[in-house]
């Protein structure tokens, strides 16, 4: 079957690779759409995370072609989407059901470690419905539930925040990842969202998804005064944008007594001075990936309406022009998300 398979820095290549075999635990999976994330351009531009030969995307939908004699609750003919990550079960963070947090899970999961789907088919190993295959039923097509990764990212994140009903919120950096934050945040009551990035394209998604879109071309500061109202503050902050001096701008945007949610990789490294944290008794929190409960709730916010695929749908390109698809995705002002068809036109 054909795979793109990572080479080295910006060299991906499709290739001819062995088709995947379902253990007796296992599901195989005919990819109808992977979508490329922030961290695939990682690693296409730095080398990052994985090694060369490696298999790429892990944000998928598609239907199952091939289920183990052990495989309860699947069949043949499911359409269903996956959690890539792979924990090991044995370690204190899975003891605590906190598998986005074990030591190994990034190392032993689909497109880190394990072929990915950038591929015409995927072997999902441990295959579990409602653990790491979810099905999907008529109300979330295949490209939706291609999405499904991302947005448990923005459940996972919006979560960690605490309440946020009645928040006024702010979402730095609109890609993919931010805009599923603020979808959340709408659907979980936040009174007002304001969403700040330089790209027109990801501007206006942002304010067909319902948020107030800014652009930050002139500086944070400067953007959000012409925003937010008299006497409103920001009281919880979302990092999504990678960008070293928008990490340290949060810390002046949100309010004293605020929250920082961080979600971002960062090429490079960010200086701040903590002092503001102490003064402000801000709360600065990390966020990575997503549980189960994360993809689950995230498949009920597509299903109900809650929140759109659509907008954030860009480019679909054919896997044989994965190069292309890379290409597209790496241009803000042209494209959200890119979804990769390996078994379509």
């Amino acid at each position: 079957m054909k795979a793109a398979v990572f080479k080295g820095i910006k060299d991906v290549q499709v290739e001819d690779v062995p088709a995947p075999e379902a253990g007796p635990e296992d599901v195989v999976v005919e990819v109808s759409a992977c979508g490329i994330c922030g961290s695939d351009l990682h690693t296409f531009l730095h080398g990052s995370f994985v090694e060369p030969g490696q298999v790429m995307g892990h944000e998928f939908a598609g239907r199952v072609v091939e289920a183990g004699a052990d495989v309860q609750g699947l069949a043949v003919g499911d359409r269903v989407t996956a959690v890539p990550i792979v924990p090991c079960g044995q370690c204190a963070r899975c003891a605590e059901g906190r598998y986005n947090l074990c030591a190994v899970a990034w190392t032993t999961g689909i497109a880190y470690g394990k072929p990915g789907a950038f591929a015409e088919r995927v072997r999902i190993p441990r295959s579990i419905p409602g653990e790491n295959v979810f099905k999907l039923d008529d109300d979330v097509g295949d490209e939706a539930g291609a999405t499904v990764e991302p947005l448990a990212v923005g459940v996972h994140a919006v979560k960690l925040a605490g309440s946020v009903e009645g928040a006024t919120a702010l979402v730095l950096g609109l890609g993919t990842i931010g805009q599923q934050v603020l979808q959340v945040l709408r659907a979980r009551g936040a009174k007002r969202v304001i969403g700040m990035d330089l790209s027109q394209l990801r501007l206006d998604a942002a304010r067909e998804l319902g948020a107030d879109a800014v652009d930050g071309a002139a500086g944070p500061e400067q953007a959000l005064a012409g925003a937010l109202a008299e006497g409103e503050e920001i009281d919880v902050v979302f990092e999504c944008s990678g960008v070293p001096a928008l990490a340290t701008a949060a810390l002046d945007a949100v309010r004293g007594g605020g929250t920082i949610v961080v979600l971002a990789l960062y090429d490079d490294p960010v200086t701040f001075n903590p002092t503001a944290l102490v003064q402000k008794e801000l709360r600065l929190q990390g966020s990575i990936a997503y549980t189960s409960e994360d993809f689950a709730d995230a498949i009920e916010l597509l299903r109900s309406g809650a929140a759109r695929a659509d907008a954030l749908i860009t480019q679909r390109e054919r896997l044989d022009d994965i190069a292309g698809a890379f290409a597209v995705q790496l241009e803000k002002d042209r494209s959200l998300k890119v979804l990769v068809t390996p078994n379509g036109d």
